[in-house]
């Protein structure tokens, strides 16, 4: 007959409830990655947008009349003009 000791704790069978085996945690990695490189594709290809009403920084060619609002010439040294 064999005796049980109570200060010794019997063997888990099996993994504990929430920790992932070998296939499933290869699994899961490898779907976590694509989210992320799908995510992060989204995301270049919405900063790289030409498209002007996706900016929220005011246009700089919006406007009607003379730069500077004062109609005449100005001394300012702006290569545009």
């Amino acid at each position: 007959m064999e005796t049980h000791d109570p200060g010794v704790p019997e063997p888990a069978e099996g993994p504990p409830d929430g920790v992932l085996s070998g296939p499933q945690k290869l699994a899961a990695t490898i779907m976590l990655a694509i989210g992320l490189m799908a995510i992060g594709g989204v995301a270049v290809v919405s900063a790289a947008s030409p498209d002007p009403s996706a900016s929220a920084a005011p246009s700089a060619s919006s406007g009607s009349g003379s730069p500077g609002g004062s109609g005449g010439t100005s001394n300012a040294n702006c290569p545009n003009m």
